[in-house]
């Protein structure tokens, strides 16, 4: 199996848009996505299901949130074969842990309209503290686009449990990227 799949899962992780209660989402432009290494081979993925709370106030940032869950079974790894190992319970486990969540706990400046947002990420039934950079930007429409990545250590979270242990194999390190895509603000 080519893992690929494997990972991002982590996490968080890449999703294909949709709903968002506060800000809305502008589906289609905005996406949860990794990179992950198999055999030091580069693979990419993401998750075509997810949902999104999220209210984003610079000049406020103690009255913003993200909150995000994923749908793990809905993992896009090109790959029929892979994405049905990854729904297995070595890897993601979705019959018994189906959603990754995301909850912010704090939002930071860093200046020159970069953010830290602080949160807790649970996955497979693992809730470990997560810190996800961004830079926020307009885009020709006005929209408000928030990008950024950050390393998500899939042993944390018993992603890629047994023989997919081994590090040689599926690196512990995956590189997830967030973009998220609001309507002016």
């Amino acid at each position: 199996m080519t893992i690929r799949l494997l990972m991002l899962a982590a996490v968080f992780a890449g999703m294909g848009p949709t709903t968002a209660l506060a800000d809305t989402v502008v589906p289609g432009k905005s996406e949860i996505a990794f990179t992950m290494k198999q055999m030091g081979v580069n693979f990419d993925g993401r998750f075509k299901a997810w949902k999104a709370d999220i209210v984003f106030k610079p000049a406020a940032l103690d009255q913003s949130k993200a909150t995000i869950d994923i749908d793990l079974a809905s993992l896009d790894l090109a790959s029929a074969d892979s994405e049905a190992e990854a729904r297995d319970p070595l890897w993601f486990n979705t019959s018994k842990f189906p959603v990754a969540h995301f909850a912010s706990t704090s939002f930071k400046s860093l200046g020159g309209d970069r953010y830290e947002v602080a949160g807790k990420l649970a996955l497979k039934g693992i809730t470990r503290d997560c810190v996800v950079p961004i830079a926020v930007k307009a885009d020709a429409a006005g929209n408000r686009v928030a990008e950024g990545a950050f390393l998500l250590k899939r042993l944390e979270y018993k992603i890629g449990e047994g023989e997919w242990a081994d590090t040689a194999t599926v690196a512990d390190d995956i590189r997830v990227r967030v973009r998220i895509v609001l309507p002016p603000g």
